[in-house]
């Protein structure tokens, strides 16, 4: 059920990927791709998300004390979140990325290009609020929320390409929140969709690499 506490972040979707010096291993990197490895020989897309889905709570009590110190000097005041590459399979393609959430951080209504992904929280909360489709007339989609998840410390959620079209929300005001996002290939390119009045959003193309890194 949806709460009143929940808004929109800002239509802008503004990352800020972290220098080459930032640290990218944790012990429990290697296990992760490993999982991913094993899961990814399962014939059917919904068997991989249900059994990484499945693995995720127990790799993240184990490995979740010897995490990097990523939410260091997270930046309250900055509207955008930090998004950290840990790993891109040469062999399958698919991708492992830190996202550090400061205070009220989250993104507009995104879509994941028609593949499957795993978010996972390592530390404090993240709200996941999905959209369901209602109309459309070219670029411009009618879009209703349907479905609203707080992922607390240890909880995943894994969804299908059928899924996938949702914000994210760090809905604390004093803490950072850090999740790891597994998906199918590298997340290059997908849509935002910004809201435009109405319940209508305009779908518009983003690039995290033709944005300025900070």
């Amino acid at each position: 059920m949806l709460t009143s506490t929940l808004h929109e972040p800002s239509s802008v979707y503004a990352t800020r990927t972290v220098s080459a010096s930032a640290p990218r291993e944790f012990p429990g990197l290697r296990q992760i791709v490993r999982e991913v490895e094993t899961a990814w020989g399962l014939r059917e897309t919904t068997e991989v998300v249900r059994a990484l889905n499945a693995r995720m709570p127990a790799l993240i009590e184990r490995y979740r004390p010897q995490l990097p110190g990523w939410a260091n000097g997270v930046d309250t005041h900055a509207a955008s979140y930090r998004r950290i590459e840990l790993h891109h399979c040469p062999l399958h393609g698919f991708q492992i990325l830190a996202m550090v959430w400061g205070p009220g951080q989250g993104t507009p209504v995104h879509d994941h290009r028609d593949q499957w992904g795993i978010e996972s929280v390592w530390q404090g909360e993240l709200d996941v609020v999905d959209f369901a489709v209602k109309g459309s007339a070219g670029d411009l989609v009618r879009l209703e929320p349907s479905n609203v998840s707080r992922l607390s410390t240890g909880r995943s959620l894994g969804f299908t390409p059928e899924q996938g079209l949702h914000l994210c929300r760090n809905p604390s005001h004093r803490n950072a929140t850090i999740s790891l996002h597994i998906y199918a290939r590298a997340l290059d390119a997908f849509n935002q969709y910004v809201d435009i009045g109405d319940g209508w959003y305009e779908r518009r193309e983003y690039v995290p690499s033709q944005q300025h890194s900070q």
